[in-house]
């Protein structure tokens, strides 16, 4: 084939084609706000670095749940669940473990009979050995290997076969991974690729590394071994380990270098989220990092106050967590539900379960109806009559007095009780503010901190996609992108027209330059915003007229 043109023209004649410029790109958002961040204890999941689960996958990634009855800790795998069953897309988890934990080897020895034995070994294994297993999922209830090889021949009789087929199940059988690849280092496939079973395994992916212990003649599946072939009936053979437990977290007596190891784990993740859930912890160091995650990420953190506690006891344990002294106590929120239902699991009896992280999951699952320009309704708090708990058999052990009441929302804490409305009475989340110690202003409220923060999560992701070009080009662009940002924030009433004088009437304003000082590489943006607030009272007067 023949073309009019070249890549690039030296002093020829010609015709030079340049790659395909694209101006039509238009900044866009993600379902990153469908998603919440939480560091929690599990019996399943990687130890080493973030992971997401969603509904589909929650159990095999996590594992079934064991219940509160054993560790307080394990509130936060119903938490997740039922998040996931309730609105959010997925939830990107931390494993909490300490620093005792360590990760085993499943060792597999070919025996003289044709069998095979397998072991559990703490370090790596000495050869010589078949091969060996690490899963860096770490499943407290153990895994299951087997593993196969067809039959080959050579001069017309049977002969050891160095590829094999290897399987990783879970207790119950769910199978994990599968491998097709060879025992011998210098194996190909058919497209030139190595078939090295390590190198096979490690191209598909990271949560499992295999060394082989075994070379020349010993690296292969002899004829007459458990794994080879077919038996007598046709059936095909695998040799089957019984449940290899492979990883001991250690206990579970986390210690605060154990928390932020995993608050920056978090915090450095490929995994984007919105939101960060406490999982109802009561732990004040785990929260006091989870907090610091926050700031550190501009995201909301939602917590949950034991539910068996008073309104006074609640507002202790707010006030010796001392939220309200954060630089963000507007992204910290609070909720006391003092509600006794059903595990919505199924794993525990009957007890009190937060809700915060429900409260994350109906938010997640509002985010996803976007309008015509990419907002969601985030001006619209998930509180109220729109926002039932969906749990059974729910029993209320507290109703607070107008007095508590009013000494929970001076003290930013939002109550989850029953309230009546038109239709009948539901159990709801009866406010929506934030930890900000402030009396008159809108950082007290949970909707402009949800407005606020994907703002400035827009913002810095678009500043951040104009680095490194010139500053004059970054300025109008960065212009450009405010504009149309803020038409549409008020066009879909997360702003309206401000009061104050500078801002002339209008609902935004912004200012974008070359810095002062550093003109050549640094560029200033500034922006102004008055965020629609939410009516948390009415008063109501009725006058009689003659």
């Amino acid at each position: 084939m023949s073309t009019s043109f070249v890549r690039q023209l030296g002093a020829e004649s010609g015709v030079q084609l340049n790659p395909l410029r694209d101006a039509s790109e238009i900044p866009t958002t993600d379902n990153a706000d469908q998603v919440f961040g939480i560091m929690m204890r599990a019996t399943r999941g990687r130890i080493d670095k973030p992971f997401s689960v969603d509904r589909g996958n929650v159990r095999k990634k996590l594992g079934s749940g064991e219940q509160m009855r054993l560790s307080a800790l394990n509130e936060a795998w119903v938490h997740v669940v039922e998040a996931l069953n309730n609105g959010a897309y997925q939830a990107v988890v931390q494993r909490l473990v300490t620093a005792s934990a360590v990760i085993k080897y499943a060792v597999v020895k070919a025996d003289t009979n044709g069998g095979f034995a397998f072991t559990v070994s703490d370090a790596t294994p000495a050869a010589p050995y078949l091969f060996a297993v690490k899963h860096l999922e770490c499943f407290n209830d153990g895994i299951v290997l087997e593993f196969r090889a067809e039959e080959t021949t050579s001069d017309g009789m049977a002969a050891g076969n160095d590829r094999l087929n290897l399987r990783l199940r879970d207790k119950e059988g769910n199978l994990l991974y599968e491998f097709y690849g060879s025992l011998k280092s210098d194996a190909k496939d058919d497209y030139g690729f190595s078939a090295y079973l390590p190198d096979v395994a490690q191209s598909q992916t990271d949560a499992v590394e295999i060394s082989v212990g075994s070379i020349g003649a010993s690296a292969v599946i002899a004829p007459s071994s458990d794994a080879y072939g077919y038996d007598a009936n046709g059936q095909q053979k695998w040799a089957k380990s019984g449940t290899l437990v492979c990883f001991d977290e250690g206990g579970a007596a986390y210690t605060t270098q154990d928390y932020t190891q995993a608050r920056e784990k978090l915090q450095y993740t490929q995994f984007d989220y919105a939101y960060i859930a406490s999982g109802g912890t009561q732990a004040p160091a785990l929260l006091a990092q989870l907090a610091q995650l926050a700031f550190d990420t501009n995201r909301q953190l939602r917590f949950d106050i034991p539910g068996n506690l008073a309104p006074e006891a609640a507002v202790a344990f707010v006030n010796q967590l001392n939220m309200g002294a954060s630089q963000t106590a507007h992204l910290l929120h609070a909720f006391w539900s003092p509600l006794k239902s059903d595990d919505p699991t199924g794993v525990n009896p009957s007890g009190y379960f937060g809700t915060a992280t429900l409260n994350i999951a109906y938010a997640c699952g509002r985010n996803a109806a976007k309008n015509a320009k990419g907002f969601a309704p985030k001006n619209y708090p998930v509180a109220g009559r729109e926002w039932p708990i969906q749990r059974t058999r729910i029993v209320q052990t507290c109703s607070p007095t107008n007095q508590e009441l009013n000494l929970l929302a001076r003290s930013k804490i939002n109550p989850v009780i029953y309230e009546t409305y038109t239709g009948g009475g539901r159990y709801v989340f009866r406010d929506s503010l934030t930890c900000a110690l402030v009396d008159s202003s809108l950082k007290k409220l949970i909707a402009v901190a949800d407005m606020s923060t994907s703002i400035d999560d827009a913002v810095t992701r678009f500043a951040k996609d104009i680095l490194q070009l010139p500053i004059n080009v970054s300025v109008k662009r960065m212009r450009d992108f405010l504009t149309s940002l803020f038409e549409g924030a008020e066009a879909s009433r997360w702003i309206v027209p401000s009061a104050d004088p500078a801002m002339n009437g209008k609902a935004w304003a912004f200012d974008v330059r070359p810095n002062e000082q550093l003109p050549y590489d640094a560029m200033d943006v500034s922006y102004w915003v008055r965020y629609d607030g939410t009516n948390r009272q009415t008063f109501v007067t009725q006058t009689l007229t003659r």
